[in-house]
């Protein structure tokens, strides 16, 4: 018996040692497999896409200096309440301040003041035709649209704005679908609210307009340390000095200022070389051509035209003088400020600048396989452009080449590309192309794995 059992043993252990011979092996092949497979990938990585989309890009000069108006400082002083908001334009003798001698007077003129809206609104809303339905809801829905777009973005004056929009708007389509006969009484009670509270409030002390022109206060202004006669006789490096040190503190010993007409000046200063984009090919400022915008202060930017544009080449510093005639109560605020001045604007299609090849002109003719890159070769031989992919093949679309009609326009690694049909431009580029990025071996319709 011990013999047979001992044979049995024998017998059954070929079959084991099978079993994880087999085993091993087939670890050792998965483990080959992996390996295999990550070289395939290391030599022949699979090609990477990118969507093309639209994008803008400025080219902008970054400024320091100040903005110079032709301003009058209001006399008046003391617990002020502003009748009028920053930037309104108003005439000589508004009265655009009251001058507070109780503690709940600036109450009281709050108060006054958003009856005096609401009473307005539906003497407003009362004068309506029953055949505007259709534009008025229309104003109202416009409204409420902007009403959100505030409130998402907490623009303070654009939500009053729209919140007064938005219940005319309503208060309108009341009147005319009979929802409301008309607002005579709801008016008749408010001008009697009113009357009390101006009963309450007295008559204040009224600051006027010395001038017709646009009002800021004194708490939201700026004031210049020295004339503008000073400020513009500086060259480059005497203004970079000045402005390191300070050329505006804040508004005070007054009520307010008055800045006469629309026009205004920046002085400003920025490095040499960024200069040169200030310039003509003739060396002559641009013109028409500029804008400008304070970050940070105003994302609004006003178009203006370059007088002046002095380059000191010793102090790497240069000095221009820009005028702009449009103006706003952001812009009447600021004295010494840092500025972008944009001198130009490309639209276009935002395409990687690593997808970029050069291909020899024949070979996309013959529909061959491309050239290596473009290295010392003539370049009207070669064609740049970029691989999309199309279906499951990779077609070759055409790029301007970088000439003057065609300035080099960058987005960091990005380059701005005209779309396809743009006149003066070879560009095969469409919106939404699926770029080729990565690829190895690129031709044009090659099969894509």
């Amino acid at each position: 018996m011990r013999r047979e059992e001992q044979k049995a043993r024998d017998a059954a252990r070929p079959g084991w040692r099978s079993m994880l011979g087999g085993a091993v092996l087939l670890l050792l092949l998965g483990i080959v497999a992996y390996v295999g497979y990550q070289i395939m990938h290391l030599l022949n990585p699979p090609n990477t896409y990118e969507t093309v989309l639209t994008a803008t890009v400025e080219d902008k000069v970054q400024a320091e200096g100040v903005v110079l108006f032709e301003e009058t400082l209001i006399p008046g002083g003391g617990d002020l309440g502003y009748l009028v908001e920053d930037g309104a334009r108003v005439s000589a003798g508004t009265v655009v301040a009251e001058v507070y001698t109780g503690s709940g007077q600036s109450a009281l003129r709050a108060a006054l003041s958003a009856l005096d809206e609401q009473i307005e609104l539906l003497e407003r809303a009362e004068n309506v035709s029953s055949t505007q339905v259709d534009s008025m809801i229309q104003e109202r829905a416009a409204a409420l649209y902007d009403l959100l777009d505030a409130a998402d973005h907490g623009d303070a004056a654009a939500l009053d704005r729209a919140r007064e929009d938005y219940l005319l708007a309503q208060n309108k389509i009341q009147v005319v679908t009979g929802e409301a006969g008309d607002f005579a009484s709801q008016i008749d009670a408010l001008r009697a609210e009113a009357a009390q509270l101006q009963s309450q409030l007295g008559a204040p002390a009224q600051i006027t307009a010395p001038l017709t022109g646009y009002f800021v206060r004194a708490s939201a202004a700026r004031q210049l340390t020295q004339p503008a006669s000073a400020i513009l006789a500086m060259d480059a490096a005497t203004l970079q000095s000045q402005l390191d040190a300070g050329l505006d503190a804040p508004l005070g010993g007054c009520a307010g200022k008055m800045v006469a007409g629309f026009s205004w000046s920046f002085c400003g200063v920025c490095s040499a070389e960024e200069a040169q984009k200030l310039l003509r090919a003739d060396g002559t400022p641009l013109r028409d051509t500029v804008r400008i915008r304070f970050p940070g202060q105003t994302d609004e930017a006003l178009p203006a035209e370059l007088s002046e544009v002095t380059i000191d080449e010793a102090s790497g510093l240069a000095r221009f003088v820009m005028r702009c005639d449009s103006v706003t109560g952001d812009v009447l605020r600021l004295g010494q400020a840092e500025a972008e001045v944009i001198v130009s604007e490309t639209t276009g299609l935002r395409v990687p600048a690593a997808a970029v090849h050069y291909v020899l002109e024949s070979e996309l003719e013959e529909g061959a396989s491309s050239a290596p890159e473009a290295a010392g070769a003539e370049v009207e031989n070669y064609v740049p452009g970029v691989y999309v992919k199309y279906g499951n093949l990779a077609r070759f679309r055409r790029i301007d080449p970088v000439d003057d009609e065609h300035p080099l326009v960058t987005d960091g690694t990005y380059i701005i590309v005209p779309p396809k049909g743009t006149a003066g431009s070879v560009s095969e580029v469409r919106l939404y192309d699926q770029v080729i990025v990565e690829g190895q071996n690129l031709y044009n319709n090659k099969l894509l794995s």
